[in-house]
């Protein structure tokens, strides 16, 4: 879905933008949510439960992969949140300072909905209803986003010392997002190269394409140049991962990008990243 404004909220740091597709999501604005710091996570979880009057249920550690559970349900939540509030604008009146028509005025100027918002209100005849029922169905919310910072990846551990398989924070991390409901959203890997995080991106089915050949979440890599030649490690195997669509951060959409995970990079890469 090409995106309403020419702007996006970026991550910022670990709690900044921690709830920012709640607070901005419903005129339209991208965000982007850290959500390495899992037990922050849990926090946002109380809050919003308890704020909405909805029952509370603890994801402790004790729990069998507890970090992929607690952020998968808060990105849930925060989907579900969002997706009340765009209904809610959706059923509301143009009426001066309703977000309504506060979700139109935002909009750059220029773009076509913009200039037709600004048509239905000089517009005293009969086709106003319709233009504004149009308005109604073209309100979509922004991108809901999500940032994993490549290189905290503390491994863990069970009860009995052993090394937890794919239990480490970043891997973790990632499963929780695949398994959440977010659909036109992208994961955001930041601060460098982490092979066992590329690589168990594709055991993560919620980065295959739908039936239609949609792809409702995506993965891009933001402001890293990957250069030419191999990378560290003792496998000389080599794996890509192959996109359809990958978005830069600064904007640039790379088409068919193919990021070498284990042995060398996969052909020539792409110019500007």
């Amino acid at each position: 879905m090409r995106p309403l404004h020419q702007f996006h909220i970026p991550v910022m740091g670990l709690a900044y933008t921690i709830d920012s597709p709640v607070k901005v999501a419903r005129f339209g604005i991208a965000s982007t949510i850290s959500i390495i710091e899992d037990r922050l996570v849990e926090l946002m979880r109380l809050h919003y439960y308890r704020e909405r009057g909805e029952k509370y249920v603890p994801i402790t550690a004790k729990q069998t992969d507890y970090r992929a559970k607690r952020i998968t349900d808060y990105l849930n939540l925060v989907n579900r949140i969002v997706k009340e509030q765009v209904e809610r604008i959706r059923n509301s009146a143009f009426e001066t300072g309703s977000e309504l028509s506060k979700y139109f005025e935002m909009l750059p100027s220029g773009h076509i909905l913009r200039e037709l918002y600004t048509q239905m209100l000089r517009d005293p005849s009969h086709e106003r209803e319709l233009i504004q029922n149009f308005l109604r169905r073209k309100v979509m919310p922004g991108a809901i986003d999500v940032n994993i910072m490549t290189k905290v990846d503390k491994v863990n551990h069970a009860d009995n010392g052993d090394i937890l398989t794919d239990g480490s924070d970043a891997v973790a991390a990632l499963r929780g997002y695949a398994e959440s409901e977010l659909t036109n959203s992208s994961m955001v890997f930041s601060a460098g190269m982490n092979p066992r995080l590329f690589a168990y991106l594709e055991k993560c089915r919620g980065f295959d394409a739908s039936e239609s050949g949609r792809f409702d979440k995506k993965n891009c890599h933001q402001g890293q140049r990957f250069q030419i030649g191999p990378c560290s490690g003792k496998d000389p195997g080599e794996k890509r991962l192959v996109g359809e669509r990958v978005s830069h951060r600064i904007g640039v959409e790379l088409r068919r990008a193919c990021i070498c995970l284990r042995g060398k990079f996969a052909g020539a890469h792409p110019r500007g990243v």
